[in-house]
């Protein structure tokens, strides 16, 4: 007679039978085939059994992630909507199946996290193989709950790649991360997130196993493109239906009408030039092969598809077209973002807005082509800002010379080395910003306003150091990058605060630059050669230094559902030349050169032609030499000999009688003094 309770031993013997019956020995993809359901309600566009000779490019993937398999990691930089993530289902269902084990699956947001983890709850409910293993989903039982999932032999977590406790506060075997292009770059200040999660399953060895999947992003700093490119590099070739001769799609060989009523590839066959049409498609999948372009590291295994190879009845080759015309229509116009979009989910390629820039060997080129070297002045540099980066062992010091119409010449650039937390290493900043420039015409300019970067390690040092030189234009400056703020603050923000926390008025103030205003302006004007705006750089500078100019890129990024703007770089490129020209140029809006008209231009340069007597003999700025000094020599001290002064490159200026002048530009300015020095 039924009591309405649960049978215990019932239960038991059940589960006990079951233990004691061997698990499947099938590869993910043959487990995919015979047990894996797709649910209706996820909203699929092919629900029920799941077939994988739908999607035939997709077996080898998952052979390689089968526990059996030898490799460790298995990379797919994938076109979106493609194979992904049912792959990742079929995986995590045949490990739960058949090699049960903690499941780590990482996702870039806790929405997707939350999203992914309840498509993986509906996929578990429609395949019995799954449903009888894994704890039943009840409002007090915390075995299954929206992260997490209990089954015999193990639990599966899904959660965010964003916190470094999500990655460190557990051991699993089997990790999942998905589109790793959108993680964190360093998660909680503890590095790579990739790396934080490979540790979870240090202690299981060889028998661990990962897999990340992705639509890569941005060149040179796409992390799915970094892992394919340490793999073998697979990609899927498939034959022609006429010659058969073995090929990898590439969208260069996709020919089609202007109405796109007719499309067709163009087979690569080096005795073939026939039309592929395609509803030849399917067959051409079915017969296909991965192959490998590269050795990789020997545990990774990397594949690489595009939207190109799309099942037929999912994205066609004439959507794919008309997607590619709106983007270069729209490329034209000088919005790029519809065709980054295209590169990276239709063709799984990683986006180098590079090529609509300015390239360093162009700005290099033009450099050999000027007359004056570093540490010299051309007539046609009005007045000077100085810029410092603070790096972990040195200091980066740039001088700027500012003509008609803001055109600009890179008067000096050094480097200063030391530990920024040692008050010798500003010492020595100091002495190099109270150096005069002899100007082609007599006159000695000195430096009218200093930006040094606070946003490092090293804010504190930077605050001691401008505090008491606010007298003489000497500031910290932190970048805020946000579209639409203006190059620099209408006012400083005061950062010292007095023993009863109120904001002290005259103590050390922070100024805010707007990086991504400042740097459209820069990359705009990179193209100039001569006139208002144009960038002249000394001969004499290495070609790093130019490929610093260039090394960030403008690029569109979705974070929550919205569209944003961001400078990007890659993770190993170095950017210390482009962030000296921002501060520079915020120094220049300081001191309003941007307001200047040629009626206050011509003002500075009467002032420049009345030469003062005493300013004939002022030394040329003190320079490290080229080669390495000798051991214990100080750096700080050795000199070189003054540069020669360049030719004059604008028109001469009329020399009226000599009498003390100074260069100062005539326009009121924004005036700043330091009440500390007031109160000693």
């Amino acid at each position: 007679m039924p009591t309405g309770y649960a049978d215990g031993a019932q239960a038991y013997r059940e589960a006990y039978c079951r233990g004691l019956m061997p698990d499947p020995e099938l590869w993910v993809d043959e487990w995919a085939d015979e047990y894996m359901r797709i649910p209706r309600d996820t909203g699929a566009a092919e629900p029920g059994k799941y077939r994988t000779d739908r999607t035939p490019y997709a077996r080898e993937p998952m052979r390689c992630l089968s526990p059996a398999h030898p490799c460790k990691r298995v990379i797919t930089k994938v076109a979106s909507q493609l194979m992904k993530t049912q792959i990742a289902l079929n995986w995590i269902g045949a490990l739960i199946h058949m090699s049960p084990s903690n499941i780590l699956t990482l996702l870039p947001s806790l929405g997707l996290a939350k999203r992914v983890s309840a498509r993986i709850a509906k996929t578990i409910a429609v395949t019995p193989e799954l449903s009888q293993r894994v704890a039943a989903n009840r409002s007090r039982d915390s075995r299954n709950t929206v992260d997490t999932k209990e089954f015999e032999g193990g639990t599966l977590y899904a959660t965010t790649a964003g916190s470094a406790s999500n990655l460190a506060e557990l051991s699993a075997r089997f990790v999942y991360g998905d589109e790793v292009d959108r993680w964190d770059v360093d998660v909680d200040e503890e590095g790579d997130p990739i790396e934080l999660a490979e540790t979870r399953g240090s202690t299981f060895g060889r028998n661990a196993k990962f897999y990340f999947s992705s639509s890569p992003t941005i060149k040179g700093a796409s992390r799915i493109d970094d892992l394919f490119q340490q793999s073998d590099q697979r990609h899927y070739y498939v034959p022609c239906p006429t010659c058969g001769h073995m090929q990898v799609l590439r969208w260069e060989r996709l020919l089609y009408s202007p109405d796109f009523a007719t499309v067709h590839y163009q087979c690569a066959g080096p005795e073939c030039d026939v039309l592929i049409e395609e509803h030849h498609k399917s067959d051409m999948l079915a017969r296909g092969e991965w192959r490998a372009h590269g050795k990789g590291d020997g545990e990774t295994v990397g594949f690489h598809l595009n939207a190109l190879y799309s099942p037929l009845g999912w994205v066609s080759w004439s959507d794919l077209a008309k997607q590619y015309e709106k983007a270069r229509k729209a490329q034209d116009r000088g919005d790029l973002e519809p065709m980054q979009v295209f590169y990276n989910t239709r063709l799984a390629e990683v986006w180098d807005s590079a090529v609509e820039q300015t390239k360093h060997e162009v700005l290099q080129a033009r450099a050999l082509q000027e007359d004056y070297v570093l540490g010299t002045l051309t007539s046609g540099v009005l007045a000077l800002t100085a810029s410092v980066d603070v790096q972990a062992n040195r200091l980066e010091l740039m001088v700027i010379g500012w003509g008609v119409g803001m055109e600009r010449w890179v008067v000096d650039h050094q480097v200063i080395p030391g530990d920024p937390a040692d008050e010798r290493t500003w010492a020595v900043l100091d002495e190099r910003l109270k150096v005069r420039y002899v100007h082609p015409c007599g006159v000695s300019l000195a430096i009218l306003a200093t930006g040094i970067d606070s946003g490092g390690h090293h804010t504190h040092e930077v605050y001691q150091f401008t505090r008491v030189r606010r007298w003489r234009n000497i500031f910290a400056l932190k970048g805020a990058s946000k579209p639409g703020r203006p190059v620099i603050a209408q006012r400083p923000s005061p950062v010292d605060v007095t023993w009863k926390g109120q904001t002290e008025r005259h103590g050390a103030e922070l100024w805010m630059v707007g990086t991504d205003t400042a740097k459209d302006w820069i990359y705009n004007r990179y193209s100039f050669e001569s006139g208002p705006g144009a960038l002249h750089f000394a001969k004499d500078l290495p070609e790093e230094f130019f490929q610093q100019c260039v090394a960030e890129r403008k690029v569109a990024r979705y974070v929550k559902g919205y569209k944003r703007i961001e400078w990007v770089k890659g993770k190993a490129d170095r950017n210390e030349a482009l962030d000296l020209m921002v501060y520079n140029l915020a120094m220049a809006y300081f001191l309003n050169l941007h307001r200047y008209v040629e009626h206050d231009w011509d003002k500075l340069r009467q002032r420049l032609a009345q030469t003062n007597l005493f300013d004939q003999g002022e030394p040329q700025p003190a320079r490290p030499e080229a080669r390495e000094p000798a051991t214990g020599v100080d750096q700080t001290h050795i000199t070189r000999p003054a540069a020669p002064v360049s030719p004059v490159a604008s028109r001469p200026v009329a020399a009226p009688p000599a009498q003390p002048a100074s260069p100062t530009p005539p326009v009121q300015r924004r005036s700043s003094s330091s009440g500390y020095l007031k109160r000693r």
